[in-house]
């Protein structure tokens, strides 16, 4: 279904990870009941782009889940802060900001994720700044 996206993806995957002065970048998309990460930017190996997961209870799977911002950060520490998903361990992020992008019908059906391989509290301009990049892929991604 998404195996065929448009192009322009990666450069703004790339443009984010740059304007975010993150560490990683990368869009996962929904095929069926396994998320496959499409688009990357900052990764330290070519193996995560064959990386298939089930969304669990980490912080990817958190976003999808609620259709809500997740994040993992200095400051989000706690028992309700969702764990670390085998991308963030596979590339050995500590931080992250995990954003659902919608299909229509108000369904997530992707991932946007933005990360630190050092611990770092994610401001709410760099939050916001996420989100708006999300809404703007969507009809990118979905369209």
């Amino acid at each position: 279904m998404h195996d065929e996206l448009p192009s322009g993806i990666q450069e703004m995957i790339d443009g984010l990870r740059l304007n975010t002065s993150s560490d990683f970048c990368g869009l996962a998309c929904l095929n069926g009941t396994m998320l496959r990460w499409k688009y990357t930017s900052g990764a330290s190996n070519e193996r995560v782009k064959r990386m298939e997961m089930r969304p669990g209870q980490d912080l990817v799977g958190t976003a999808l889940r609620t259709g809500r911002t997740a994040r993992s950060d200095a400051q989000s520490t706690g028992e309700h802060t969702p764990g670390r998903c085998p991308l963030m361990l596979a590339e050995r992020l500590v931080s992250a900001i995990a954003v659902p992008v919608f299909q229509e019908g108000s369904l997530p059906g992707a991932v946007l994720l933005v990360g630190s391989r050092l611990p770092c509290t994610f401001s709410p301009d760099m939050i916001r700044q996420t989100e708006q990049f999300a809404i703007h892929l969507q009809p990118k991604v979905f369209g």
